[in-house]
């Protein structure tokens, strides 16, 4: 199955950039998932085995076997899958979050011979939009094969449509230690499409020293084709927050939370 040249340039050509991305919402991970935790319990689920699509370097599935869970986390990016496996053993949690490379479009395969009936699936921090509308379907029919029926997924922290079209910035900039990280988009709302473009340049004093230039294309979902999405996938939404912390509502300023049950 082809690859998009932008999955490749910035996953895994330049694994080493975006790795300092990924790296900055550690912090941010227990919150996250003790909020997910609580939503489980909602559900009885405490424990189990939980398969996390586009894990990165594996914040939320670490995270998550330190609450107990058996953890598979799949990513295309053998960099991040290195280095996830690597923080697993910092965290003393490699008996229970295990990581494979490859293509969550080829979700099966990949698993193989460790397919197992999943209680849990997540999908967090946009993880979705980077192909086509079929092949995002494709990838939650998948997760539902490998689910047990009643299992729960939790998409989390998706940019919504919505959301771009009240507080769309065409500029932005953010520091990572000595990088600074120039951020450009241009948005379709009649396509619901994202074309953005990240600089990098290494801070030297008080001038900056350019590093390099990649672009990435993103279909962003309204909460109603997402759920439509999910529902043709084989999972039926039975919640929806804007923040997993708070409980509260989804809103038109915040994230798109999802749960999710298989049908």
């Amino acid at each position: 199955m082809a690859m998009s040249d932008w999955i490749r340039s910035l996953f895994i050509e330049r694994a080493g950039l975006f790795l300092k991305l990924l790296s900055l919402r550690w912090d941010r991970t227990e919150d996250l998932v003790n909020g997910m935790i609580g939503v489980l319990k909602k559900y009885g689920v405490t424990s189990g085995n939980l398969l996390d699509l586009c894990c990165g370097n594996g914040r939320v599935s670490i995270h998550m076997a330190k609450k107990g869970f058996k953890t598979v986390g799949v990513d295309i990016s053998k960099a991040f899958v290195e280095d996830a496996r690597k923080k697993a053993e910092e965290h003393m949690v490699s008996d229970l979050a295990t990581f494979h490379v490859g293509d969550v479009r080829e979700l099966r395969q990949v698993l193989g011979s460790k397919l197992q009936p999943f209680d849990v699936v997540m999908s967090v921090w946009t993880s979705i939009g980077y192909y086509s509308t079929t092949e995002d379907l494709n990838i939650f029919k998948q997760a539902r094969e490998v689910a047990r029926e009643g299992a729960i997924l939790i998409v989390a922290q998706i940019t919504h449509s919505e959301y771009v079209s009240l507080k769309f910035a065409p500029t932005s900039y953010m520091e990572v230690g000595n990088m600074v990280l120039l951020e450009s988009r241009e948005y379709d709302p009649t396509r619901s499409h994202m074309a953005t473009s990240w600089t990098f340049y290494e801070k030297q004093g008080e001038d900056l020293k350019f590093i390099d230039k990649v672009g990435f294309d993103l279909h962003v979902y309204s909460l109603s084709e997402l759920c439509s999405l999910l529902s043709e996938a084989g999972w039926e939404t039975v919640a929806t927050y804007g923040s997993f912390l708070t409980l509260q509502l989804p809103g038109p300023l915040g994230s798109i939370n999802i749960v999710a049950k298989a049908k």
